[in-house]
């Protein structure tokens, strides 16, 4: 009945209007908060007899937490806190006839349940003062079974590491660096698979799926990477999610200020492929402040940070001497903590980075023998966008608690020639490898996602259930054109295309789930979420339903013994991912896309043109029956075990299997694309997508240590199939999402095609820590070493490229390690104020090794001249220096 009614409503609301459903949710009191950006608390009291007490009072104190909070024990001694900011917390304990009890330090990290285990108090025969211990340990959760882990601001600040936090999270396992340009792969998936979230607000582009928000580290408290195993109260990938909290303020001012430089003198020349411009002298600096305070003491907080980044390098131009490039990101985050009353909060957070380049060779990608004009180089691009959130949270009483959001992401990206003549066709003589004319062609694309959600907890004695639903729609406004022409000798091929594509996709979600604590060390959980997809035009008219399977998610927590030191866990779950809007153009009938061929040259008579070939029709395609969202399934068991006092080790095995992928295909005898699920439907005839990823993780971690801290990993696994992902590195390196080239033609989908995919990496250790000496010097390190990926060797045919042996057998690119560090001096002048001079060494002793090689051994079936051709090489080594002063 429950789940009927749900659906029944959800479905209905999807026809609905967007803004009056947000509107709904925030008049309804219980709205506004996301467990997404918090984490719990629990543990069982006894007497020195080992006795359950019942009624125990336990209140919160933390500079996190406005005010307090305060629960009781249940009749089996059980107490739990649930929807706390991450921090570090005191829980005091008291009951009549016991002595109080402090535990101080008690660590709350994102997504975490932190388990203080078996507490016991002892009566109190005369009065006794308080007693007061520390709670600091490694937190082995008796809950959880998502797997991935948290980086907190203590750590990754004492560590060598990017500005940017999408590249920080590949100090943690799965989680590997990118050398194709889609940043951080996770779980043998590519970087366009994954989510990124701040302060609980998807900020992933629904167009492509690979930028999101990015924000310095010095905004943000805690990381959370989710790899897999998460619950059903979380939009789910096929790569990870990456889930960002920003600082927030508290009773007390703080701020900090800080700067941070780097350029060509502080680094080497590196080595430069085919892929990169000739560049000379570069800077890069940026300075920041943040500040958090009250407004009213225990009622309004706020947290507000700046940080404008400045990057400058000289472009050399073909023929033309040196250009500037240059790129200014403003980056900003704002927070207001509101204490409505002792039961009702809110939080609103707003967040961007809108950015502008004045780009030099932005996309060329081989550098021309000759350039007639400088034009085709220079190009005006801006991207980013701003992000808006209310979170909140209503407790009903001790049991129950009433959570929700609504968030807005807005993003527009341009990019257009800089130069009158830059508007012209590009023209590139294909014999001798001359270019002239304008850059070819530009863009206008606002992108934005409206996603409200209401959920609640309820305590059942033994079983914490949680219940909600969700709604999300993303929309797309895309303009762009291009026009090209190759000359061959004497033919002329003409490449005209130009669209206007206005597009949204609706998307509503319900999810229920019961933690159920069978016994004191047994924990099961199970639930299961179902989310809609719709695809409807500008005016609302529905023109595709993709059908979404159920997504049970279940998950076993064992307690291997008394103390809660170690436990062995396992889970099985199915996750899928929204269809993205970049591939828009199959519900569009404002665009055209032609291919022309010329024995003479059209830029001076374009008339009588002997071959014209409509290579995208611009009409609606009709829709697809059954069509199926992409999705897999995976299961994953592991066993984990406290080592002391603040040593972690753990072990696990993950299973994942591809189910179903969506991708668009060449019809020869219709001269256009069509899109489907491979293997069945329009697309019967081609071969089912396959992508196997098989992992052995071993981790250990010292944390909470005054001295010295550090992670270390080693990952052994086998990503094969004959689908590479949503990024596609056959086709150099295009992030255009479900548009995988190697499916493009049927006979060729179906030849060497299965093998080991680009993210195949056999071995990958890791090892970040850092040092606290005494004389107020930190060092941190942070070192990696891999496999290298697999090589194919392949025949580029036009539509598609044809595996000339199996797929990842040709080699592969060297195994390479890097190696980085900071190191860090404190200069306390002010008792109150803490300095720090920060010298960060990346990439040290670089081998400058090929990351990413040409696989294109033929071309139309001819030997192509550049198979084996360097694309990327190693990053060389650098500096950065900087500063920073908090109080």
């Amino acid at each position: 009945m429950f789940a009927s009614f749900y659906f029944s409503g959800i479905i209905s609301v999807c026809k609905k209007n967007t803004f009056a459903i947000l509107f709904s949710f925030v008049l309804i009191p219980a709205c506004i908060y996301s467990q997404d950006i918090t984490g719990d608390i629990e543990g069982q009291i006894t007497d020195d007899k080992g006795k359950s007490i019942s009624g125990v009072n336990f209140y919160l104190l933390s500079t996190s937490l406005q005010g307090s909070r305060g629960t009781a024990s249940n009749d089996k001694g059980y107490f739990r806190f649930i929807s706390l900011p991450v921090g570090e917390y005191t829980v005091k304990i008291s009951a009549v006839g016991f002595s109080v009890l402090n535990i101080e330090n008690v660590i709350v990290q994102l997504g975490k349940t932190t388990n203080l285990g078996e507490i016991v108090l002892k009566k109190q025969a005369i009065s006794l003062p308080e007693i007061t211990v520390s709670g600091k340990k490694p937190i082995i959760d008796p809950v959880s079974t998502t797997y991935g882990g948290n980086i907190n601001s203590v750590d990754f600040q004492q560590l060598p590491i990017d500005r940017n936090y999408r590249n920080m999270i590949t100090l943690l396992p799965q989680v590997n660096t990118s050398y194709y340009g889609d940043e951080a792969n996770i779980g043998g998936a590519t970087g366009s698979e994954n989510k990124y979230f701040v302060d609980g607000v998807e900020v992933t582009d629904p167009f492509v799926g690979k930028d999101a928000t990015n924000l310095p580290y010095n905004f943000i408290k805690e990381i959370e990477v989710k790899s897999g195993g998460y619950n059903v109260d979380s939009r789910s990938a096929l790569g990870g999610l990456i889930n960002v909290i920003t600082y927030s303020g508290s009773n007390e001012f703080h701020g900090s200020v800080f700067g941070f430089y780097t350029s060509n003198q502080l680094s080497e020349n590196g080595k430069l492929s085919s892929s990169d411009v000739t560049h000379g002298d570069f800077s890069n600096y940026d300075i920041g402040f943040g500040l958090g305070g009250p407004v009213i003491l225990d009622k309004l907080w706020f947290y507000a940070a700046y940080n404008p980044t400045f990057n400058r390098r000289d472009v050399e131009v073909p023929n033309f001497g040196t250009y500037v490039d240059q790129t200014l990101t403003h980056s900003f985050a704002l927070k207001l903590n509101w204490r409505v009353s002792d039961d009702l909060n809110f939080i609103f957070t707003t967040t961007g980075d809108p950015t502008q380049q004045d780009a030099v060779g932005n996309g060329i990608v081989a550098t021309p023998t000759t350039l007639v004009n400088p034009d085709p180089y220079l190009k005006n691009i801006t991207q980013g966008g701003v992000n808006y959130s209310l979170n909140g949270t209503y407790i009903i009483s001790e049991n129950i608690s009433l959570q929700g959001s609504v968030s807005r992401v807005d993003r527009h990206d341009t990019g257009e020639p800089s130069t009158e003549k830059g508007y012209e066709a590009l023209f590139v003589n294909q014999v001798n490898d001359v270019w002239s004319g304008g850059v070819g062609g530009g863009w206008d694309s606002f992108r934005h996602s409206v996603i409200g959600k209401i959920s609640g907890t309820f305590l059942l004695n033994k079983h914490i259930l949680n219940a909600g639903l969700e709604y999300k729609t993303n929309g797309v406004t895309d303009k762009y054109d291009w026009h090209n022409i190759n000359a061959f000798d004497t033919i002329y091929y003409e490449y005209i295309g130009n669209g206007l594509t206005e597009i949204q996709n609706r998307i509503p979600s319900v999810f229920i789930q019961d933690s159920w604590r069978v016994f004191e060390k047994l924990n099961l959980t199970a639930g299961i979420r179902w989310d809609g997809h719709y695809i409807v035009d500008s005016n609302g008219e529905l023109l595709q339903t993709i059908s979404v399977p159920l997504q049970p998610r279940i998950g076993i927590v064992y307690l291997l013994d008394d103390d809660n030191t170690q436990r062995i866990y396992g889970s099985f779950g199915r996750f899928q991912q929204e269809y993205g809007l970049h591939p828009s153009g199959y519900f569009s009938n404002h665009r055209s896309e032609y291919e022309i061929h010329f024995f003479r040259d059209p830029r001076i008579n374009n008339t009588g043109g002997d071959t014209v070939r409509n290579i995208q029709q611009h009409i609606l395609n009709p829709e697809i029956n059954n069509l199926q969202a992409q999705y897999y399934d995976e299961f994953s068991i592991g066993y984990e075990r406290s080592i002391g006092w603040n040593i972690k080790a753990g072990v696990q095995g993950v299973f994942r299997t591809l189910r179903e992928a969506i991708e668009d295909v060449w019809f020869p005898e219709e001269e256009t694309y069509r899109f489907g699920n491979p293997g069945s439907g329009i697309l019967s005839e081609w071969p089912k997508p396959r992508r196997d990823y098989n992992a052995l993780i071993v981790t250990i971690e010292r944390s909470g240590d005054e001295h010295f801290n550090f992670l270390a990993s080693y990952v052994l696994s086998r990503d094969y199939g004959n689908y590479e992902g949503l990024f596609s590195t056959y086709n150099y390196n295009e992030s255009f999402p479900n548009a995988n080239v190697t499916f493009d033609e049927l006979v060729t989908s179906r030849v060497n095609a299965t093998g080991l995919v680009p993210n195949d990496r056999t071995h990958v250790f890791k090892f970040s820590g850092y040092y606290n000496f005494s004389i107020g010097l930190i060092t941190g390190f942070s070192f990696i070493a891999q496999s290298g990926t697999p090589l194919s060797e392949f025949d580029f045919t036009g539509h598609s490229i044809k595996f000339v042996s199996p797929r990842g057998s040709a080699g592969r690119t060297p195994t390479i390690w890097d190696l980085n560090a900071r190191i860090m001096y404190n200069l306390d002048f002010l008792s109150n104020w803490h300095s720090k001079l920060i010298l960060d060494l990346f990439h040290i002793a670089s081998q400058e090794k090929p990351v990413d090689i040409n696989q294109v051994k033929y071309l139309f079936g001819f030997e192509y001249q550049y198979y084996g051709q360097v694309y990327r090489y190693q990053p060389s080594m650098s500096v950065r220096l900087g500063m920073e002063v908090s109080f």
